[in-house]
C-alpha cells in the first residue's frame, strides 16, 4: 500500500468517525519510522578512513568507544585471534584517533571514522558500504578474545544453518554477562561455591536484578576464575564440544555473529540519536542527545528483529572469551584490570 492510499484511508475513517484524533496522530507517527529508517543509514559523515579490506567470507569490526586503556590488549588477542579475516575499527567520534590509527596501521586492520558520536548510524554506514562479508563479527572494545572464540562461533553457525534454523545472531559465553554467566559457572564447575558467596546464579532473569549486573566484587571473582583465557577456554572447547543453548531473552551484543543480510533488511540499527558528555551520578557518560525511538539502540534493534521475526539467539557453549564489566563495576574493574594486564597477554606466548 502506498503512502498515499494510506493516508486516504485515514482521512476517510477520521470523517466516518471509524478512527478518533488520536488513532490518526498515532498512524502519523508511525509513518515517521521512514524518517527513522533514513537516518539510520544517513546521519554520519566520515572523516578518516583507512582501508585494508581483502574481502573475506567473514568481516570483523570492533566498536571503538569507552576503554582506549584496553585497546593495546584487546587488539593484540584480536591480531592473534581474527582466523585471517578483515577486521575494521570503527571510531565513532574520534575518540584517541592517534592511538586508534597507529594501532590499526600497526595490526593492518582497516580504520574509519565518522562524526558525530552516533554508534548506531556509524555501524550501518560500514556494514552497508564497507563490508561486503555474508557474515559479519562485532566486537566491543572491551572483548578479550581467545582461541577459540571466532572459530567456534563460525562452527556453531554453520552447523544450525545446516539445520534449517534462522540466525538472529550467534554469542560465546561471556564471563561476565547476566545471561551466558550461568554457563560460565556450570562449565567451571562453580554454581554451588558462587551461590554460597555471592547468590543463586539464575539463567534468565532481567540484568538489574543479578549482582553479576552491578557487583564489582563478582566481576572481580569471575574473572580471577577466568585466566589464563586460553586454558579456561580449552575447557570450554572440550566438555561442550558441539553445545549451544537458545537464548531466551534479550542478550548483551558485546560479541555477536550475524548476518550482513538480516540487519540490512530490517534497516540497520535503530539509532536514538549521537552521544553527548553528561554527568551521571558524579560520572562521566556518553548519552544519546535524542531520545524515544520506537526501538532505540544496536542491542535493542537486533534483538527486536530476532523475535518479531523468529530468528534464533545462540549461545555457542564451546566458544569462550572474556568481557571487562558491565557500567556500575567500571571504575572497579579498570583497577583491577591495571594491575592484572600481564596476566591478559601471557596466554599469548604459548
Amino acid at each position: 500500500m502506498s503512502y498515499t492510499t494510506a493516508l486516504k484511508l485515514l482521512f476517510k475513517g477520521l470523517i466516518k468517525g471509524e478512527l478518533k484524533v488520536l488513532d490518526f496522530m498515532v498512524k502519523i507517527i508511525h509513518g515517521l519510522a521512514a524518517v527513522q529508517r533514513y537516518y539510520n543509514f544517513h546521519a554520519v559523515k566520515v572523516k578518516k578512513e583507512f582501508l585494508n579490506l581483502k574481502g573475506t567470507e567473514v568481516a570483523i569490526y570492533v566498536l571503538l568507544g569507552n576503554y582506549h586503556e584496553l585497546w593495546d590488549v584487546v587488539l593484540e588477542r584480536l591480531y592473534h585471534y581474527n582466523e585471517g579475516f578483515d577486521v575494521i575499527l570503527i571510531n565513532p567520534g574520534g575518540f584517541h584517533r592517534d592511538k586508534a590509527l597507529t594501532l590499526s596501521k600497526s595490526y593492518g586492520f582497516s580504520y574509519i571514522e565518522l562524526i558525530p558520536n552516533n554508534i548506531e548510524v556509524a555501524q550501518n554506514y560500514v556494514i552497508y558500504n564497507v563490508i561486503d562479508s555474508p557474515i559479519v563479527i562485532k566486537l566491543d572494545d572491551d572483548v578479550f578474545l581467545t582461541k577459540f572464540t571466532i572459530k567456534n562461533m563460525i562452527r556453531a553457525y554453520l552447523n544450525l544453518k545446516e539445520e534449517g534454523l534462522d540466525i538472529g545472531f550467534v554469542a560465546p559465553v561471556l564471563n561476565v554477562n547476566n545471561v551466558s554467566f550461568y554457563h560460565f559457572l556450570k562449565t567451571l564447575g562453580l554454581l554451588v561455591e558462587y551461590s554460597k558467596i555471592f547468590e543463586k546464579a539464575i539463567f534468565a532473569k532481567h540484568w538489574t536484578k543479578q549482582r553479576i549486573w552491578y557487583d564489582p566484587e563478582v566481576a572481580k571473582y569471575i574473572w580471577e576464575r577466568s585466566l589464563p583465557l586460553n586454558k579456561i577456554a580449552e575447557i570450554f572447547a572440550e566438555k561442550n564440544k558441539g553445545l549451544y543453548e537458545y537464548i531466551p531473552v534479550r542478550f548483551s551484543i558485546s560479541c555477536i555473529l550475524f548476518e550482513r543480510t538480516f540487519l540490512l533488511k530490517h534497516y540497520g540499527f535503530s539509532s536514538p540519536g549521537p552521544r553527548v558528555k553528561v554527568s551521571v551520578e558524579g560520572k562521566t557518560r556518553n548519552m544519546p542527545l535524542i531520545w524515544g525511538a520506537f526501538i532505540q539502540g544496536d542491542e535493542d534493534s537486533i534483538n527486536f528483529y530476532a523475535d518479531n521475526k523468529k530468528h534464533i539467539r545462540i549461545l555457542a557453549l564451546d566458544s569462550f572469551a572474556g568481557h571487562l564489566s558491565y557500567y556500575p563495576q567500571q571504575e572497579v574493574m579498570l583497577k583491577w584490570y591495571r594491575n592484572n594486564k600481564h596476566r591478559l597477554l601471557e596466554d599469548l606466548k604459548e
